[in-house]
């Protein structure tokens, strides 16, 4: 990867041998608090639906069905994520990746199906009965009748890309732990090659840790007479 792409994701903590969530927090500490505060958040949320609509949504009735079905479920993914960052299992965190992804597509279908609402908030109280007919959101009726519009559209554009924009750090996250299963950890330095045997040891010179020792004294006699050295294999010194 290379170009501006690049430059971006390592601006943002993505690329490098500790790749970090919001700049400051290991990947693996970021998805166990994000599945965490998921289900907690999902828990919230459904005991509170109108609080929650300038966070995620939930105007009109289709995208307040779909997100109560996403919070109610998040208690169980969440956990899943949770666990999965903290044993490292990886069907829980596919399975939480999966739900992330899910939950983040039905987020622009919740602006799909809000915004015009919002946008046409001062209809329901000049004309109730026309902005029913035409749009059939209750909770824009009373945003409307209390005379609230654009105090509720400016909380709504800035709270819920601003949740997003923290959602979609979560979901970075458990998508980089994910690929760390599939790498080989950074710490096991192993040649796939095998030994070269490029590497002799000489007679009567300093052994060192790129020169493997004569192994017995029938080798040393052998070079002697020989005057020559033979090298030895690597595997050998096991």
């Amino acid at each position: 990867m290379s170009g501006p792409a690049s430059k971006l994701l390592e601006a943002n903590g993505w690329v490098g041998a500790q790749p970090m969530a919001f700049l400051c927090i290991p990947v693996r500490s970021a998805v166990f608090l994000g599945g965490l505060g998921c289900a907690l958040h999902g828990l919230f949320l459904l005991h509170h639906p109108e609080d929650r609509r300038i966070f995620v949504g939930g105007y009109s009735d289709w995208s307040c069905a779909m997100i109560d079905l996403l919070e109610l479920s998040a208690m169980l993914w969440g956990l899943l994520g949770a666990l999965g960052a903290f044993y490292m299992k990886e069907g829980f965190l596919r399975s939480f990746y999966y739900y992330e992804a899910a939950r983040i597509l039905a987020w622009f279908a919740m602006y799909v199906l809000d915004v015009p609402l919002l946008l046409n908030c001062e209809l329901g109280r000049d004309d109730p009965n026309a902005f029913m007919a035409r749009y059939g959101g209750q909770a824009v009726l009373k945003i409307a009748a209390e005379g609230t519009c654009d105090e509720e559209r400016s909380a709504f554009y800035v709270l819920s890309l601003l949740t997003l924009a923290f959602f979609c750090q979560f979901f970075f996250a458990t998508q980089r732990l994910l690929v760390d299963f599939a790498d080989d950890p950074r710490y096991l330095l192993l040649s796939k090659e095998g030994p070269t045997g490029v590497f002799q040891q000489q007679l009567g010179s300093v052994p060192t840790v790129a020169t493997p020792l004569v192994t017995s004294v029938q080798d040393a006699s052998s070079v002697a007479t020989s005057g020559t050295s033979r090298p030895m294999a690597l595997e050998n010194l096991a």
